[in-house]
């Protein structure tokens, strides 16, 4: 589906046509993606299928700006849930077009769309206190810390209430956790250890982590992963089994991040995997998550070692305990 938002007026006095294309769209695909081919195959590959067949339950948004016939600009949304929570990524800007305002009219569009929409949140990465970061900011956006990590919440209490206790089921994953997994590993609070295999430390997100992950399950690196799930949708805990490629044999780790709100429901998540009989499977467990360390416990894992001082955290060196079944 495409759709014609609106045609303003560049510094340049050129017209630009503000166009949303939402996916599949497969008549869009070979006049977007060769202008992101910078992006690399890593991206390309999910976004290729998007056009042609989308990748559902995960819609994606693109906002194309458009002189003539060409596109000069481009920003895209992934979002998942009816009421949306969303992932702005791909933003660029021909550079023969650049300082003429294309992707300030983007960004307009974009966030007037979204909130007319009934988003809740998005979420976006960028170089911290850069001129995007400003840009961003401009739009409503709030910076994490010093990393570039930025959210937009469009209502008060936006986390409180979507990672409200609930009742939860445990799937397998699927593509709009993109989106979700997001918003659940920019927490600012819970575990800091929360992927030796991606290595993820403290508050982050998803955005890249997810294609990854799916090509990993794809090649048979990630043998399971799966997720829990508020009945509203809202994505509380991740698990999953991957490959430890350095040692011979490769055993596997088992990787766990979950909002402090659930993790009552982390035997059932773990439980929910199943582990390959004879293989080795090992998990890590940092001084700040001894809630995690009692999840793997009542699966079955025993504590084999500790590794101390192993990670520089935000407030000193922590150890780093690891368990094995």
């Amino acid at each position: 589906m495409q759709s014609r938002l609106d045609t303003v007026l560049l510094k340049s006095g050129e017209h630009l046509d503000v166009v949303k294309v939402v996916c599949p769209e497969p008549e869009w695909a070979e006049r977007i993606l060769p202008f992101l081919s910078h992006k690399g195959p890593h991206w390309l590959k999910p976004l290729r299928v998007a056009f042609a067949e989308g990748l559902p339950p995960l819609t994606l948004n693109f906002f194309e700006g458009v002189i003539g016939d060409v596109i000069v600009g481009n920003i895209t949304t992934i979002e998942h849930l009816s009421r949306p929570v969303a992932i702005l990524q791909h933003v660029f800007t021909d550079p023969a077009h650049r300082r003429k305002g294309v992707a300030n009219h983007l960004m307009r569009a974009l966030t007037d769309d979204f909130r007319a929409r009934g988003g809740r949140a998005m979420y976006l990465g960028t170089g911290y206190d850069s001129p995007p970061y400003w840009i961003y900011h401009s739009f409503g956006f709030r910076g994490r810390g010093e990393t570039g990590k930025m959210n937009w919440f469009l209502e008060d209490g936006f986390e409180a209430d979507y990672f409200a206790e609930g009742p939860t089921e445990v799937r397998d994953t699927c593509w709009g956790d993109w989106a979700t997994l997001e918003a659940l590993h920019a927490l600012m609070q819970g575990w800091y250890l929360r992927s030796f295999t991606m290595s993820q430390y403290g508050h982050g997100g998803y955005e890249s982590e997810y294609p990854a992950l799916r090509s990993a399950l794809e090649e048979g690196r990630v043998l399971e992963v799966k997720e829990l799930v508020k009945h509203d949708g809202a994505l509380v805990g991740h698990v999953y089994l991957a490959k430890w490629d350095a040692w011979k044999g490769s055993p596997l780790m088992l990787e766990l991040f979950m909002h402090p709100n659930f993790y009552a429901d982390g035997e059932r998540l773990v439980g929910a995997l199943a582990f390959p009989e004879g293989l080795k499977v090992c998990a890590l467990a940092d001084e700040t998550s001894p809630e995690k360390a009692a999840i793997l416990e009542a699966c079955g894992f025993e504590r084999e070692g500790l590794l101390k001082r192993q990670i520089e955290g935000p407030d000193g060196w922590l150890d780093v305990a690891i368990y094995g079944r």
